[in-house]
């Protein structure tokens, strides 16, 4: 007969639920554009140069906002912080979907580009908190496998949805369909994410705002001591920052050259720039279950993983716009989402808990700051997306170097436990106007 779960076990089962779902909504809205974005900024109006601009101008506004949205999350709360980004870019979308001029449709995606910050760590950070709270030791490799599991599964849909729709619907039905995914998610959050009871503050008395800045630069002290005294907590924030960058440099993470490749249609597009998510899931399902209760092994997945995807690169670099650059792409996005669970378990068993949200966007800050900057570098020096050689060889040589430094803090961080005595995860009332 079976027996129903033990109630820390069904509280445990009901977060990670809620996460998963979040997640895959999240991605589902953003990635719905993948394919349609770019055509339709053209079709309303603006010039190649224009758009490029734009893009650049769109990862650097998310870049100076990562960390002030971080604080946010760990000042207000990660669910009023989550609420809030899907909330905004549901209105940047549904002014691009409603844009008949090019100043409305450049509003609407640079307000988009707003909303996206706010999202950026909330959630994680949420659900860790979370866990931890009802089971200090929570498998966090589950977790995050899991939880890259509900991306990929929201960006494979999202990617098809949104090519399927514009390439029948229209060029603007996409953004339709994300801003309704970011409703969806809003209104999730305020339903299924529960804040914990307030807990007593040493906050000073009076003013929200006073209170607020309080909550705020405690947030970021505690970033600060962190990064300060924990070398290995900076290693891996490094390394996971750089990961990603790689991923989305100008040029490897828009595969123009596909377009060629498939004939100009949408739908072969999107199929052809999601496989390598879709064949990650069930790989990633097998990670999950290799490291459960391991996490000496994260550093090996991480490595091998890094390791197989620069060769990848590297060969798909090698044969340029050939059909055997589309499996070789394929293959090096599937082995480097293989890297994240791991590195993401890893860095937040060492980040403190009040200024967990903080922390987490810290990484995309990098990210954002040096795609928005290699955009611009680009333009200038005259050189084109579908330009792959050099810029893909580099993005090969960046990841095995970059996951072979996140292996290594991932092994040390092991070997070295963080001291956080002042930081005990599983007490709420230590982490004032923290969820």
């Amino acid at each position: 007969m079976k027996h129903a779960p033990a109630p820390s076990e069904a509280v445990r089962r009901s977060t990670v639920r809620r996460y998963l779902l979040l997640s895959g909504l999240d991605f589902f809205g953003d990635m719905c554009l993948t394919v349609t974005s770019v055509l339709l900024l053209a079709e309303r109006g603006l010039t190649s140069t224009t758009i490029v601009s734009l893009i650049g101008t769109v990862w650097l506004l998310e870049a100076l906002l990562e960390v002030p949205t971080g604080v946010f999350a760990d000042a207000i709360g990660r669910r009023a912080s989550l609420l809030l980004g899907f909330v905004i870019r549901a209105v940047g979308y549904s002014m691009l979907f409603f844009s008949a001029s090019p100043g409305v449709a450049i509003a609407g995606t640079l307000l988009a580009a707003v909303g996206a910050p706010f999202a950026s760590g909330s959630l994680d950070a949420w659900a860790v908190d979370k866990l931890h709270r009802d089971d200090p030791a929570a498998d966090l490799d589950a977790l995050f496998a899991r939880g890259r599991m509900a991306e990929n599964t929201g960006i494979v849909t999202g990617t098809v949805a949104g090519a399927v729709a514009g390439q029948f619907l229209g060029l603007a039905v996409p953004q339709l369909l994300a801003g309704a995914a970011c409703l969806t998610g809003a209104v999730f959050t305020m339903t299924l994410l529960k804040d914990p009871a307030p807990a007593p503050t040493q906050a000073p008395k009076g003013s929200v705002r006073r209170e607020l800045t309080a909550a705020s630069l405690d947030a970021l002290r505690g970033c600060g001591r962190a990064l300060g005294t924990d070398r290995l907590l900076t290693g891996l924030l490094l390394g996971i920052a750089a990961l990603y960058l790689f991923r989305a440099l100008p040029g490897v993470q828009w595969t123009v050259h596909f377009d060629a490749l498939t004939g100009g249609s949408l739908v072969a597009m999107a199929a052809a720039r999601c496989a390598g998510e879709m064949l990650q899931i069930p790989v990633l399902e097998v990670v999950a279950r290799t490291v459960r209760g391991r996490p000496e092994l994260r550093w090996r997945i991480v490595l091998m993983s890094a390791v197989a995807a620069g060769v990848c690169l590297a060969g798909a670099a090698v044969t340029g716009s050939g059909l055997l650059g589309i499996p070789l792409y394929i293959g090096f996005v599937m082995a480097g989402g293989l890297c994240m669970p791991g590195l993401k378990a890893a860095l937040n068993e060492r980040v403190p808990a009040r200024g967990r949200a903080t922390m987490l966007s810290a990484g995309g800050l990098f990210n954002s700051l040096a795609s928005g900057v290699g955009l611009y570098v680009m333009g200038a020096l005259g050189l084109g997306l579908a330009d792959v050689r050099g810029v893909w060889t580099f993005a090969a040589a960046g990841t095995v170097l970059a996951g072979t430094l996140a292996a290594w803090c991932c092994l040390r961080s092991l070997r070295s436990p963080a001291r956080m005595a002042d930081e005990p995860v599983a007490t709420p009332e230590a982490a004032p106007l923290t969820p």
